[in-house]
């Protein structure tokens, strides 16, 4: 088999670790030998074997394996859809074993400034290099839709998927408002990477409450 070992799970399916494909990965990214051997088998567990890259339902599945790695899980995160558009590098809609890998180190072990770039990438939705209100405030909302459900999965109280959207928007366009006034310190009506940077360096968060519950929600990849 030269350099590849074959691993058995329990259902019977089978995949390939490459031991130079390992190599590559780890020289290029942050994770160390072990990291990227685990995240190989991450991802060729929810990619039939990996011969696939990964549509957006496998990508969330992966996000939620990361803790298995001994990494940060990120399923929680406010903002998975974007996240997956971001490390979809050559946009093809999918995201291969570079881009998971390469992606999830800036992640999970990438520099302050390389976790900011990202986070401030994640707010720019029409990717015009600032972010407005708008975009500011729809991200926001993501953030209490998260903890709220997060919160309504530990308690087991449903929530009205009305009340959650319109709660969460309310919320999101005050947090906003507030966050607007402050950051955007010449007041041009939108945010560069410098103003949105001391925001991401104050560690913001939201804090959704549901009876008695309360749930703190990142919202920057810190």
């Amino acid at each position: 088999m030269g350099n590849k070992q074959t691993k058995s799970k329990d259902n019977g399916k089978k995949y390939k670790i490459d031991n130079d494909t390992v190599k590559k990965l780890q020289e290029s990214t942050n994770f160390d030998k072990v990291e990227v051997k685990k995240l190989y088998e991450v991802f060729s567990e929810i990619s039939e074997g990996g011969r696939k890259p990964l549509d957006r339902a496998q990508f969330k599945l992966g996000l939620n394996k990361l803790s298995h790695c001994g990494l940060k899980n990120l399923d929680g995160t406010p903002f998975p859809d974007r996240l997956f558009d971001l490390l979809d590098i050559n946009k093809d809609n999918t995201v291969d074993l570079q881009e998971f890998v390469g992606g999830l180190s800036m992640l999970c072990k990438g520099s302050i400034e390389e976790k900011l770039e990202l986070s401030f990438k994640a707010y720019d939705l029409d990717g015009n290099g600032y972010i407005s209100k708008h975009e500011l405030s729809l991200m926001f909302k993501q953030a209490w839709i998260s903890g709220f459900k997060a919160l309504s999965y530990q308690t087991n109280d449903e929530l009205n998927p009305d009340d959650l959207q319109n709660f969460s928007e309310d919320m999101a366009q005050i947090f906003a408002e507030g966050a607007f006034s402050s950051l955007d310190v010449n007041g041009d009506g939108k945010l560069s990477f410098s103003e949105f940077k001391q925001f991401a360096l104050s560690h913001p968060k939201i804090t959704a409450t549901l009876n008695g519950s309360k749930k703190d929600v990142p919202i920057t990849f810190d």
